[in-house]
């Protein structure tokens, strides 16, 4: 998909992760599941999620680190895909983004996925198949798809992290995640592109996402 300025891009970013809460509560209507049976407002699983999200983002650092070509190539597509739309965005922007992701997101592939596989065909099952799903969605190149699935994985974890299903913990985890990957974005963006383009220019061209 092509877009032509930040608004576009964040326009359609935001319909995008939207359009999976729907699809998610439309599936669970059709398969009997309520995908949103786990979203508990509660301090501890807030707070949990929210802390979860440091390592993610400690080993995406870490990772992004490694001179290896293919790293540096998902580096680059992600770049060369949002880096100069996210520059453009204020702090409240790229917050709301990213809840929208861990929201959509969430609800969709560990509160209907997830559970829906677990009941009949268990808890190890649903971790597997939605987890996977969740790569193959984010399928940009083979590597970014296999951090995806390690990621699903993570957040399919973090879900029964306070011992009690909540799934506003992975929902944090997901978008506290986000929005720092989205400030680092933003840092390499501005430092590859620091000056401000042209808005006849930006009107011209178009960058892929």
């Amino acid at each position: 998909m092509k877009f032509n300025n930040r608004e576009e891009f964040l326009t359609n970013a935001g319909i995008f992760e939207f359009s999976l809460l729907v699809v998610a509560l439309i599936l669970g209507w059709v398969c009997s599941v309520q995908p949103t049976e786990y979203v508990i407002f509660s301090w501890k699983p807030l707070i949990y999620g929210l802390l979860a999200a440091l390592p993610l983002f400690v080993i995406f650092m870490a990772i992004e680190q490694l001179p290896i070509s293919s790293v540096q190539k998902v580096q680059q597509t992600v770049l060369d895909a949002m880096g100069r739309f996210l520059a453009g965005c204020n702090h409240l922007e790229l917050a709301l983004l990213a809840l929208l992701a861990g929201i959509g997101e969430e609800i969709l592939f560990r509160g209907f996925l997830m559970t829906w596989i677990e009941s009949f065909a268990g808890y190890y099952w649903g971790l597997v198949i939605s987890s996977l799903a969740f790569g193959l969605m984010h399928a940009v190149t083979w590597v970014y798809t296999i951090f995806a699935t390690a990621a699903g994985f993570y957040f399919g974890f973090v879900f029964d992290i306070t011992g009690e299903r909540n799934l506003l913990a992975p929902i944090a985890t997901h978008a506290f995640y986000d929005y720092l990957a989205f400030l680092v974005i933003v840092y390499e963006a501005r430092k590859t592109q620091p000056d401000e383009p042209d808005p006849k220019e930006s009107e011209q061209e178009s960058f892929e996402w």
